[in-house]
């Protein structure tokens, strides 16, 4: 039986937009293979909402720009007027800038979602970040879900992991490398013999540094993870006010020198680590060992490693760095809503 899934999307960024274009290119294949409809009928984002009950015509919206100037331009073409917010559908999709300090918009947006009884894939990590342990119990109590596995690697499947295919074992620690631009800039320095400044000025030439890279190269992003993954596998409500966080900057071009004399490489490592009754959480860069797995994690890719009491440990390593990565993650979460 054909089903069909209404999506309202909160934020019009590059994530967004690339998800537009990657349901427009799949909306016949995942009716054949899910017997479901996908469509998009609300896009949010600092203007007001563009809506068509009957969804919108992705194949017009992706060729247009992203953020306010894309949805101005379709409610222009498509003669519709710029509505006020409203969330009605069946899934929404947050796609909005992240806000560590308030959790905002998004946190606004998910709760007025999971009110108006909708499931959640979040790729935005602000207010899940803030407020999950709150957001996951009350989805609980109106029987929704809320999947966000764009959000802990983009297309390198963490959560995925830990919650489905370690099913039942007792998961002991998570080591990841899970930021790909810090990943990058240590490759580059230790394949490059360049300085951590050299390298950071490559990573923003190639796009792949902001230009203020703080997030990234301080160990915040990295931090913002293993904390959204502590607290959706272990079922804590730890804050990032829990956790030692440090970042690559301090890392010399001498340091990188040492480390391979004897085969080593510098990682930037987020682990959360059962300690008797408590959690510990961290991150920081560690000399992995050559038999480290996670030591074959190079350039913008990432790697996760799991150790477990009953499976042993687990790795796995890859997944895109980039917006239609962390777009396709928020497809296969709408998927795995519907299986």
């Amino acid at each position: 039986m054909m089903k069909q899934r209404k999506i309202v999307i909160t934020g019009y960024g590059t994530v967004a937009k690339e998800f537009v274009e990657l349901l427009d290119q799949k909306k016949e294949e995942l009716v054949e293979k899910y017997h479901t409809e996908f469509k998009v009928v609300g896009v949010i984002g600092s203007i007001g909402m563009i809506y068509e009950p009957d969804g919108l015509n992705l194949s017009v919206l992706h060729q247009l720009p992203k953020g306010s100037l894309g949805i101005s331009q379709y409610a222009s073409r498509k003669d519709l007027s710029i509505e006020s917010p409203l969330l009605k559908g069946d899934i929404l999709l947050e796609c909005t800038p992240t806000n560590l300090e308030t959790g905002g918009p998004a946190l606004s947006y998910m709760k007025q979602a999971l009110e108006a009884k909708m499931d959640i894939v979040s790729v935005s990590k602000g207010a899940l970040v803030h407020s999950l342990p709150e957001l996951l119990e009350r989805a609980t109590a109106n029987g929704r879900q809320i999947k966000y596995s764009g959000a802990t690697a983009a297309a390198l499947p963490t959560l995925d992991i830990g919650e489905f295919s370690l099913a039942g074992s007792n998961i002991l620690s998570i080591k990841g490398i899970l930021n790909g631009t810090s990943n990058f800039i240590l490759t580059s320095m230790s394949e490059g013999n360049i300085t951590f400044g050299e390298a950071l000025h490559q990573a923003q030439e190639k796009g792949i540094a902001e230009k203020n890279p703080d997030l990234d190269i301080k160990g915040l992003d990295s931090a913002c993870k293993i904390l959204l993954l502590a607290n959706g596998l272990f079922h804590t409500k730890l804050t990032l006010k829990d956790m030692a966080i440090e970042g690559i900057e301090k890392i010399t071009k001498a340091d990188m020198q040492r480390a391979k004399i004897n085969g080593c490489e510098w990682k930037l490592i987020a682990a959360a680590k059962k300690q008797g009754d408590r959690l510990i959480l961290q991150v920081k860069p560690e000399i992995l060992a050559p038999e480290n797995p996670l030591i074959h994690v190079k350039g913008t890719n990432k790697g996760i490693l799991f150790e477990t009491e009953e499976m042993g440990t687990i790795c796995c390593v890859g997944g895109a760095s980039h917006p239609k990565g962390a777009a396709a993650a928020a497809l296969k979460d709408m998927i795995n809503l519907i299986r």
